[in-house]
């Protein structure tokens, strides 16, 4: 009984060790998985990881949105992560960040949205130079409008 309970502890271990999370972008070397651009800049940078922890990078959200129109099948991703505007090259949950589309902040494929993590940083950057609110949907039809 005790060897069954170590190896179902040691299997439950190894599911959380695999579980698929995100991983840094490397600035100025990796390429955008849609446009096949570099990405360098670590305000806007996207990535989609997968449930079988394959990662896909992007240089903007609109590239993300665009890559999952026709290149990637939903039920095969496990979270989708862009970084957070005003803490360059932190990644945080796509689908749960704010987002502005201001032509204040141009972003690397032209559709100047960003994207923070708390609707108070966002109403800092909306005060200081305008913008306009946006959710994850209005995003993505914006992104597939281009």
């Amino acid at each position: 009984m005790m060897k069954v309970r170590i190896l179902i502890f040691l299997f439950l271990i190894g599911l959380w060790a695999c579980s698929p999370e995100p991983e840094p972008i490397d600035y100025g070397n990796d390429i955008c998985e849609f446009c096949k651009m570099n990405i360098t800049d670590n305000k806007y940078a996207a990535e989609i990881v997968t449930h079988k922890n394959k990662i896909y990078k992007f240089d903007s959200i609109e590239c993300l949105f665009q890559f999952k129109q026709g290149f990637i099948k939903a039920d095969e991703i496990h979270s989708e992560w862009v970084n957070d505007f005003s803490q360059p090259g932190k990644l945080i949950d796509l689908t749960k960040a704010f987002f502005l589309k201001s032509d204040f902040y141009r972003s690397p494929m032209g559709m100047n949205v960003l994207a923070v993590e708390s609707e108070e940083v966002l109403n800092e950057i909306k005060n200081k130079n305008g913008g306009t609110e946006l959710s994850y949907i209005e995003v993505f039809e914006l992104a597939n409008e281009e």
